[in-house]
């Protein structure tokens, strides 16, 4: 699921005052979040969780006297050998019930989480979440598709730990009819993995299964905990627990972090069990992203990195190619013709450390927060912007959000009975420009929205595109 990608909800949210005067309010388009986690069941068997979240921004309500406002949406999931499979190994099909009780929850950036449970044999699959088309409400089909590996835990007596579960709070409890309840405790996840401003504790929740081996003479075993900024080994300085711990199985492991301090960017929950020489025997993580943009990021020191010791020189050439697709989006024409005229993997290899070097802010700095930024933004359209079978980048709007960034504002037609489905967005600021507009439309009617206008010099210009759109 999904960095959906992630900072834009709160422009989606605010949008709604806007389009909801009413709770008749047509809904935007529905978002998903996706993400899931494993753990042991039974010998031959692995408890699969999957989680779903949804902007109560999505739906249109109706009001329920004594109630509120309720909203309804059929969900079809199932779990697949392979991507070319048609028979699933695991289906569900349900109808879920969202309840607000009042306006507030269509502008306050609400979500619904909705988790399943099943048993499935340990091996590869692919996850798939269908919504289908409401003629109703003016909703195409939505599908999202994930690639996961269920891991075996069941037979085996050798150190094992869960997937790590990110929650934004986690509560003893003695109700077994939550849907979130394991192991006398509610744990809610974060579905999208988000934190920062306004939800800065990171909690998490695993289970350590069969650590006896690595424990002393007292029964106990010794398990850290830390946050390390994502393509880097060394955790934060403050941000690291090291626990000794009863050695049962399963050891359930429960803490949270507090990350207030920390930088916008990429980080790992990472937890790992030692052995009595202080060396890691078996670790988990998992990732997360922090928004803090009142933060400063503290620079790495700088290193003096050959092209032989860098992780261009062992980058494949599928990993190029795609690489070269990516930076399309970004590069100017003399380097496009740059690109065109390289002949060796090495020699595009070369290029590729080249090019993100020049567009360093801190030359020389181990980390690159333009390449960083640049990453963020990819990761974020892939899911939110995808259309049909093209990936979210390769669209219109995914390109302009990778190489403008963020709108300042989104203002959605999308059921409009004059015109056709369309976009608005809105730049205050783009470095060289000044302000700035852009339109995309949807002028087939099958969800692909196509830039037909941009006051942004070398975009395309249609100075009379409200005509273009007229029905």
């Amino acid at each position: 699921m999904k960095m959906r990608f992630l900072l834009n909800r709160a422009v989606v949210a605010a949008l709604l005052l806007a389009l909801a005067g009413a709770a008749q309010a047509q809904p935007l388009p529905v978002q998903v979040d996706l993400d899931y986690a494993t753990f042991a069941y039974a010998p031959e068997e692995t408890l699969l969780e999957v989680y779903l979240s949804f902007g109560a921004s999505s739906f249109a309500y109706d009001e329920v006297e004594g109630v509120g406002y309720k909203a309804s949406l059929p969900v079809l999931m199932g779990l697949y050998p392979d991507a070319q499979s048609t028979t699933a190994v695991w289906a569900d099909n349900a109808r879920l019930q969202f309840t607000l009780a009042d306006t507030t929850g269509f502008v306050g950036g609400k979500f619904f989480v909705h988790q399943l449970r099943a048993p499935v044999a340990p091996g590869s699959y692919e996850l798939r979440i269908m919504i289908p088309p409401d003629a109703a409400l003016e909703r195409q089909q939505l599908e999202v598709r994930r690639t996961l590996d269920v891991p075996s835990y069941g037979r085996s007596t050798s150190l094992a730990i869960s997937d790590v579960v990110l929650s934004n709070g986690i509560l003893n409890s003695a109700d077994r009819n939550d849907p979130f309840f394991k192991n006398d405790l509610s744990v809610r996840p974060n579905v999208s993995r988000l934190y920062g401003k306004g939800v800065s504790d990171v909690y998490y929740y695993a289970e350590v299964y069969n650590p006896s081996g690595t424990a002393g003479p007292d029964g106990q075993y010794t398990l850290t905990a830390s946050v390390v900024p994502a393509g880097r080994t060394e955790p934060v300085g403050a941000l690291v627990r090291t626990m000794a711990r009863e050695s049962r199985s399963p050891d359930v492991v429960v803490g949270s972090f507090d990350v207030a301090g920390l930088a916008t960017g990429s980080y790992l929950l990472r937890l790992a069990v030692l052995n009595d020489a202080g060396a890691v025997v078996g670790e988990q993580s998992r990732k997360f992203f922090v928004y803090n943009p009142d933060v400063a990021r503290q620079e790495a020191p700088a290193v003096d990195v050959t092209f032989e010791g860098s992780r261009w020189a062992g980058m494949s050439e599928e990993e190029v190619r795609q690489a070269f697709e990516h930076v399309d989006i970004i590069a100017n024409d003399s380097e496009r013709r740059r690109i065109r005229n390289l002949n060796t993997l090495q020699d595009r290899q070369r290029f590729l450390m080249e090019f993100w070097n020049k567009r360093n802010p801190n030359p020389g700095s181990a980390f690159n927060m333009y390449q960083e930024e640049f990453t963020r933004r990819l990761q974020y359209v892939s899911e939110r912007y995808a259309e049909s079978q093209m990936p979210g980048w390769k669209t219109d709007r995914g390109r302009t959000f990778i190489k403008y960034g963020q709108p300042t504002h989104i203002e959605p037609h999308l059921y409009d009975r004059e015109v056709k489905p369309h976009e608005i967005w809105q730049y205050n600021n783009i470095p060289g420009e000044g302000q700035a507009t852009f339109v995309f439309a949807d002028r087939t009617g099958f969800g692909q929205f196509e830039m037909i206008h941009s006051t942004v010099a070398g975009e395309r210009s249609l100075p009379e595109w409200e005509v273009e759109l007229r029905r």
